[in-house]
């Protein structure tokens, strides 16, 4: 059984246990039998709405007022980002009490309707837009383990901007290919102090952890095109793009969301000399000049979405013009060395024909659950790195076009 979690646009219905819900739009109706909707309203002023949308053969769809409002909910998401970048395990029990408070706010409510749910497609508006939801703990009422709900369920975003851009009339090509880009201008990211392989840790293999990402696509079974280094700049990015048929591209660079305007966000690609700044390729761009394979699968894992309520979404939208059907994006920037385990477990998955939204859901779990080994090569002993904390494995989301594409 698939559950939906989205927001409509436009205005909220009024606030009420039961009765006529608003106009649901035709991404977020379910027509497949045990499947349902949950549409979450965060706009500001007001308390947080959540309309119940049953399959087509089921009852009428019915809204609910939860009780918390989006100024709370900004409180707790800027808490939570806050938590996932200190260093690790000492803000963990204070991640659990926080997911703990976010389960009772959002999914307590419901829990009767989601005990026979595996899925969970995702979207939501307002500070909701930069939760990682995976981190939420699942009340006892849903999962009396009350772990982690990327723990208990398959989450998946939803927007319908994917699956229906510049690609969607072209036939798909009969030789496609996975083309991987990966800046050599290495900026470490945000993240955990002391974490291990961090704080120069990996400075031996300076332009290497980048590039050892983006080589994960080689367990697709694909021809793969890799652009590293100088040749990660957007002159080269284009001339990729536009003479093959990439049907998975991966952008192991970096990203940022404008703050003031996000239409204004933009990749980070690699200048032409090292000592040069980054070169911003925007998301108009992306929108109206890249042509990707009709379904392909766009991976972001450098975007730093910072607390600016629209999450990925600028960059979503971009690459559904461009005619993307799945995006993966992440929101902040992770330790490129966890980031490669995760894309090796996902890439290889995906290659079995495992559904995108469960590939990425087991290569969370494998980080969550198993210690990682890197072998530093050069005679050195191989490092013990622990990607349990939820900054490695959390911030990752799946976006698909409509609530039966999760499945």
């Amino acid at each position: 059984m698939i559950l939906v979690l989205s927001v409509l646009g436009g205005p909220a219905a009024s606030a009420q246990s039961n009765g006529n819900a608003p106009s649901i739009p035709a991404h977020l109706r379910p027509t497949v039998d045990s499947v349902a909707t949950l549409i979450y309203d965060a706009s500001p002023g007001g308390p947080v709405r959540l309309t119940v949308v049953p399959h087509s053969a089921g009852p009428a769809p019915r809204t609910l007022t939860l009780e918390t409002t989006a100024e709370e909910l900004r409180s707790l998401v800027a808490e939570f980002r806050e938590l996932a970048l200190l260093r690790p395990p000492a803000s963990l029990g204070r991640i659990v009490r926080l997911g703990d408070r976010l389960g009772e706010l959002l999914l307590a409510p419901v829990a009767d309707q989601l005990r026979s749910v595996s899925r969970l497609g995702l979207s939501a508006n307002g500070p909701l837009s930069d939760l990682a939801f995976g981190v939420i703990r699942a009340p006892r009422s849903l999962d009396p383990q009350g772990r982690y709900l990327i723990e208990a369920r398959t989450l998946c975003w939803i927007d319908p901007a994917l699956g229906d851009g510049n690609a969607a009339d072209r036939p798909a090509s009969d030789r496609p290919v996975a083309l991987a880009i990966a800046d050599a201008v290495y900026r470490p990211p945000a993240r955990p102090l002391g974490a291990s392989m961090s704080d120069g840790g990996i400075s031996w293999r300076r332009h290497a952890a980048r590039r050892n990402q983006a080589n994960t696509l080689s367990a697709l079974d694909l021809p793969v095109v890799s652009r590293f280094g100088h040749a990660a700049s957007p002159a080269l990015f284009w001339q990729s793009t536009e003479s093959y048929a990439v049907r998975y591209l991966h952008l192991a660079v970096e990203a940022r969301i404008d703050p003031g305007d996000p239409s204004g966000s933009a990749l980070l690609l690699s200048p032409e000399r090292y000592d040069e700044e980054a070169v911003p390729v925007g998301i108009g761009q992306l929108a109206s000049r890249l042509a990707l394979e009709r379904e392909s699968l766009v991976v972001l894992s450098g975007l730093d979405t910072g607390d600016h309520e629209v999450g990925p979404g600028p960059f979503v939208g971009a690459f559904g013009a461009a005619g993307a059907g799945s995006v993966v994006a992440s929101l902040w920037p992770v330790v490129d060395e966890s980031a490669t385990h995760l894309f090796a477990a996902f890439y290889e998955k995906l290659a079995h024909r495992t559904i995108p939204a469960d590939a990425l859901r087991e290569a969370q779990l494998q980080l969550l659950a198993h210690p990682l080994v890197f072998d530093q090569g050069e005679d050195r002993a191989p490092v013990e790195f622990d990607a349990s904390h939820p900054y490695f494995w959390s911030g990752y989301r799946m976006y698909r076009e409509s609530a039966n594409a999760c499945r």
